[in-house]
């Protein structure tokens, strides 16, 4: 992560507070003339309009692949896929890169779709929102869609109430997505603890 972090630092440099061309705004024909729901549903970049299929995709390669079948089996239980066969630690490292490299696109997203700029530390600590993400939607990807939406929707109010003006202080404003991310873990934690892989957290000692 340090790495990384100085890394970003050290190539993005000549680019902080330059603005970019970035991702230019689709708008799906028809449906982005309805009032309020289609400026907020329907005027996107390609990026925001593939976060649903990917989630699909990711729901179906986990469930209904015989890679996916190994993914979970490592999470569950290393041993037993260690004795069907399956190399526990090239599995872990597979989806690690998979889910690194969407990572890496959400973040950029932030640059090239959102802010059309780049600074030093712009996800402001929204990765955490991303692990209580995780949490609320219980480990099912189809469940994350929904979950996205709440804390989207989190970041976008206190956005839009800073943006009118409120009378309320722009740090309790920041605050918002992350007292619900708290929250969020408080009332699903236990839950999402029962429904986290049987090895979360746990070191596989095989030899593959």
């Amino acid at each position: 992560m340090f790495c990384g972090v100085g890394l970003s630092a050290l190539i993005g440099a000549p680019y902080i507070g330059r603005p970019i061309t970035g991702l230019a705004e689709l708008r799906v024909p028809g449906l982005a003339s309805i009032p309020v729901l289609g400026p907020a549903l329907f005027v996107h970049d390609a990026l925001v309009y593939a976060a649903v299929p990917v989630a699909v995709a990711t729901w179906w390669a986990l469930f209904w692949t015989r890679w996916g079948l190994a993914v979970r089996a490592v999470g569950e239980n290393p041993v037993a896929a260690f004795a069907a066969g399956r190399s526990p630690r090239a599995v872990q490292y597979q989806a690690l890169v998979l889910a690194g490299l969407l990572a890496g696109i959400a973040g950029a997203h932030l640059s090239i779709g959102v802010a059309k700029t780049w600074a030093e530390w712009m996800t402001a600590g929204r990765g955490f929102i991303a692990v209580a993400l995780v949490v609320f939607a219980r480990w099912q990807p189809l469940r994350a869609i929904a979950g996205a939406f709440l804390f989207g929707g989190a970041i976008s109010l206190q956005l839009q109430l800073q943006a009118r003006g409120v009378p309320i202080s722009p740090f309790v404003l920041d605050m918002l997505p992350y007292v619900l991310s708290l929250a969020v873990l408080a009332a699903w934690g236990g839950m999402g603890r029962q429904a986290a892989p049987g090895s979360l957290g746990r070191v596989f000692q095989g030899q593959r």
